[in-house]
């Protein structure tokens, strides 16, 4: 069995990090479906300029794995957040990745040019490859918060590889970004935090799976895990 998505993600960001264990999660370590079978696992960390990383592993039905992965900088840094949302099937990968930025992109073309441009390259294979069926996101929220590399496909299984080196391309960019970049101005932090704070209030309000989820969770589990993945 190849090595799951979470444990690459987490492996390469222990080589990098020095993380520590949030205790505050532990209710949700590992959590169970409302028909009462054992249905996911939930880690999160900390980190110097890391506030979460957190990792969700959640067996929505036989068969169909949903990982979310998402590595939260603190706010008095300009690093933009890493995140993957992966549902795992028999046949096929349903995925996106993205590294949604801390600040408006266009008042910081160097932050482009010095991180983002080097995604150009993987980005521009990957949307030509007939591997990946690539779109945009339907919902006009999600497109004003995601960079312009978002990149959401589905992919057959056998492919797994390409999908997970693609993944890996974005995570070694968001790692120079952690290890080059350093504390911003007071003033940009408390825009940085605003407009993290306006990200996570819509998307409470529209997470178009959050009905799914709560058939099998219920609402109070569901409510948990959403407040843990944030």
């Amino acid at each position: 069995m190849s090595e799951k998505i979470s444990e690459k993600i987490f492996k390469r960001i222990s080589e990098v990090v020095n993380l520590e264990p949030i205790d505050e999660f532990k209710d949700i370590e590992t959590f169970k479906a409302l028909d009462g079978r054992d249905a996911g696992i939930f880690r999160a960390y900390k980190g110097e300029k890391i506030k979460k990383f957190s990792i969700a592993e959640i067996s929505v039905a036989p068969g169909m794995t949903y990982f979310n992965v998402g590595i939260k900088p603190e706010t008095n840094y300009n690093i933009s957040t890493f995140a993957i949302n992966y549902m795992e099937m028999p046949d096929k990968i349903q995925f996106d990745v993205d590294l949604y930025p801390a600040v408006d992109l266009v008042e910081h073309q160097d932050f482009i040019d010095k991180y983002y441009e080097q995604l150009n390259g993987v980005y521009m294979e990957a949307r030509k490859s007939e591997d990946f069926q690539w779109k945009p996101s339907d919902f006009a929220w999600m497109r004003a918060r995601t960079s312009p590399y978002f990149f959401m496909s589905p992919a057959a299984k056998e492919k797994e590889d390409k999908v997970h080196n693609l993944i890996n391309a974005y995570l070694e960019v968001w790692i120079q970004m952690y290890q080059n970049e350093k504390p911003v101005s007071e003033e940009m932090a408390k825009a940085i935090e605003y407009r993290k704070k306006c990200m996570i209030e819509v998307l409470r309000e529209k997470e178009p799976d959050k009905t799914i989820i709560q058939k099998v969770f219920g609402n109070e589990l569901t409510e948990r895990l959403a407040e843990a993945m944030m």
